[in-house]
């Protein structure tokens, strides 16, 4: 039982504590109020008021809060090089974080990957988790598919927040459109152009409205194999690629963007890269219809493609002899066989994409289409739209 002189004792010792706290507080405010609007040294107050500087460094000016980060003090150094991130100076800032790494706790780790994440700094991103100095979360799993790891070590909540899938979760098709297409890329930047190109051609539909559904776009890192560089065709091996017993077969047309390879229409499927730009990606979407390339086609195309005749395409008729129709011109196709016309006089988005869709382009895809409901059928009975069985 405690003794009335033991309680008194015990209240003193409590009010002496506060007193002090109050004091240490009161004092460290002043130091830091004489840090800031005087021309006190910030380090020699910092040395005297320590725990009352840390708690209140993101106040410090930049120049009173860089002399400290320079004197390798870890808590300025972070905060420093924060600052420094949203001022988007990333190569000075990661001066600073890097020297005190090992001092972060988890949540200024966590902070720290954010802002990095925010800035695009994968090498960054890449050092922290090399160092095993990246918190699991948001960064950690955005970095994995900066670097393609495979799905299975890939959140699928993280997946589906971000608006994508995994091939083994596809929606179903839509029966509004003429034309269904599976969109997948095997790394982050690929996604996140695919999801671009969607947005953008949902606000101008080509040729009409209701012609080309999108899936969301699929993750398939780890299940499908592609080389391409970037001077070579793109190219993904499909024979052998894990994803043919996964896809959907109720989808009429598939398009892969790897991260490399010039892009390319071949069997239904398209390769286009990531770098790509939209005006190409709406090339090739043509080229699923059946229009061929109004430039010069690979010599081993020409050798079959330019020794037939008449209408070989929407866009392309080839003459032996024969009158072109009427208002066409001599187009580059075709060097050997026969003489290629095409409908436009100058460069159209079939000979030179950045030129965009015009409006005779337009109309003349919105003719194939609706006499052909799709399934566009030469002078030679040649089929130049791909079968729907986007993986035979």
């Amino acid at each position: 039982m405690k003794t009335p002189v033991n309680r008194l004792k015990l209240i003193g010792a409590l009010l002496c504590s506060l007193f002090i706290t109050s004091s240490s507080n009161h004092y460290g405010a002043i130091g830091f109020w004489h840090a800031l609007n005087t021309k006190g040294s910030v380090l020699e107050n910092y040395r005297h008021f320590a725990n009352y500087f840390s708690d209140n460094l993101f106040q410090l000016p930049d120049t009173s809060l860089a002399i400290l980060a320079r004197n390798k003090i870890p808590s300025a150094q972070y905060a420093y090089s924060i600052r420094l991130l949203n001022n988007n100076e990333s190569d000075t800032a990661k001066q600073f974080w890097l020297a005190g790494i090992n001092q972060l706790n988890v949540f200024e780790r966590k902070e720290l990957s954010a802002q990095l994440l925010t800035q695009l700094r994968w090498d960054d991103l890449k050092l922290l988790a090399n160092i095993n100095k990246l918190p699991k979360g948001d960064a950690f799993n955005h970095l994995q598919l900066y670097l393609s790891t495979p799905k299975n070590k890939i959140p699928s909540d993280f997946i589906e927040d971000l608006g994508f899938s995994f091939s083994n979760s596809i929606g179903a098709p839509k029966k509004q459109c003429m034309f269904n297409v599976i969109v997948m890329s095997d790394h982050r930047n690929g996604l996140y152009k695919l999801d671009k190109f969607i947005n953008k051609y949902n606000q101008q539909p080509e040729p009409r409205k209701n012609i080309f559904c999108f899936s969301k776009p699929v993750y398939v890192a780890g299940e499908l194999n592609c080389k391409s560089n970037s001077s070579n065709t793109a190219h993904c091996d499909w024979q052998s690629s894990k994803l043919k017993q996964k896809l959907p077969n109720n989808y009429d047309f598939l398009v892969m963007m790897p991260k490399h390879g010039t892009a390319n229409v071949s069997n239904g499927k398209m390769l286009i890269n990531s770098k790509a730009s939209y005006s190409i990606f709406l090339h090739e979407l043509m080229h699923f219809n059946g229009f061929e390339d109004e430039y010069a086609l690979p010599i081993s195309k020409q050798s079959w493609l330019c020794l037939q005749h008449g209408f070989v395409a929407p866009n392309l008729f080839i003459s032996h002899g024969e009158n072109a129709p009427v208002g066409w011109h001599k187009a580059n196709s075709c060097q050997q066989g026969g003489i290629a016309y095409k409908p436009s006089k100058g460069w159209s988005i079939m000979q030179y994409q950045q030129v965009g869709l015009s409006a005779q382009y337009r109309a003349l895809w919105l003719r194939h289409l609706d006499m052909t409901n799709g399934n566009f059928i030469s002078d030679s009975s040649r089929l130049t739209l791909a079968s729907k069985a986007i993986l035979n």
